[in-house]
């Protein structure tokens, strides 16, 4: 694992305490993704390889489920993002014309 010593024990615990809440190890998978996501600003190979050794799955498994989900970013971002809303309502507010 890639994560420092410091990193890799805070999400180890972080970890324990959210696989706890479920009675199946494998549905804290997205949460866990959350995690990792939030260490790093993205889901790494690291994340995906720490979150299947907390859940006893492959690598592959996880992720499938990251690249199903768009909140899950899978490389660096920028610091700021924007997305512009196009539904109906946002486009009568003025999201088309963004």
């Amino acid at each position: 694992m890639a994560f420092n010593e410091d990193a890799a024990t805070r999400l180890r615990a972080d970890a324990a305490e959210i696989v706890g809440r479920y009675p199946k190890a494998r549905s804290a998978l997205l949460p866990l993704l959350h995690l990792v996501q939030s260490e790093e600003g993205y889901v790494s190979d690291d994340g995906i390889a720490f979150c299947a050794e907390v859940l006893g799955c492959t690598q592959t498994e996880v992720k499938g489920v990251a690249t199903f989900y768009t909140m899950y970013k899978h490389e660096p971002a920028a610091e700021y993002q924007v997305g512009v809303c196009t539904n109906t309502l946002c486009a009568i507010m003025g999201g088309d014309q963004i």
